[in-house]
């Protein structure tokens, strides 16, 4: 029996829900998803993680929910394409915990030279060239092209006819020998652009599922060495030590 959380990283309900049924439906054997969201509360509410600022406000949310979730699951997995608070997470837990972008990062590298990633806004593609960077892959990204501010009122046909668009121009234009869609609440459309385009498209949220799956039945889980070790529990100083009060995780 494999327990997986999705953990849907600000207070978009629905796209938690979509993000349940898609992933119940290709589950192994065995396998149980569920998927949460950050519940809003008046003063509160980010229904996406584009800017510097919902990230800041949306990292203690999803941190407290993996924290509170902890002894219920056998795995985690961050389905915002900001991989929101996994480094925290992972530092917490001792389950396996994937963020859905360096999941699919690192699987675009592998099926491709060079890849992709479409991004629904300008504004935050500067952060997803940061974090390749991070991840050390930078040499693999053929292009970040947004596909247009995002449009809650697109219809799914519209959204596709953009994604096909630019995932084209990536291809022709840069290179790119695999796309990911890079955004959660884009789980569904992968298959569908793979037929048309011919290359990998990557759900990131589908593809850190499937990994997660793996992992759990390889036993793998994050390193405790050095960068994931347990977060301490008091900080010394020259009197003695300062205790760290985390209470507010179980808020």
């Amino acid at each position: 029996m494999k327990r997986i959380l999705i953990i849907n990283p600000n207070t978009a309900r629905e796209t938690a829900t979509q993000m349940q049924a898609i992933c119940r439906e290709i589950a192994d054997p065995g396998t149980t998803v569920e998927a949460i969201s950050i519940s809003p509360r008046p003063g509160f509410s980010a229904h996406k993680v584009f800017s510097y600022v919902d990230l800041a406000i949306c990292t203690p949310e999803t941190i407290k929910l993996a924290w509170q979730n902890r002894d219920r699951f056998d795995g985690m997995i961050v389905a915002g394409f900001s991989d929101v608070g996994v480094d925290a997470i992972k530092e917490m837990l001792s389950i396996p915990v994937l963020g859905i972008a360096e999941a699919s990062y690192h699987i675009a590298s592998l099926v491709g030279h060079r890849f992709s990633v479409l991004t629904g806004t300008t504004k935050w593609t500067p952060p997803k060239d940061d974090y390749v960077r991070a991840l050390g892959i930078e040499a693999k990204v053929a292009s970040f092209r947004s596909y247009s501010e995002w449009n809650e009122n697109d219809s799914f046909e519209v959204l596709k006819a953009r994604l096909l668009e630019v995932a084209r121009r990536a291809i022709e234009e840069d290179g790119a020998e695999a796309v990911i869609l890079g955004g959660g609440p884009l789980i569904g459309y992968g298959k569908l652009l793979q037929a048309e385009l011919g290359v990998p498209v990557i759900d990131p949220t589908v593809a850190a599922f499937k990994l997660m799956e793996a992992m759990i039945s390889l036993g793998y889980v994050q390193s405790k060495k050095n960068k994931w070790a347990l977060p301490l529990a008091t900080l010394g100083d020259s009197g003695g030590s300062i205790p760290y009060d985390r209470g507010w995780l179980e808020e």
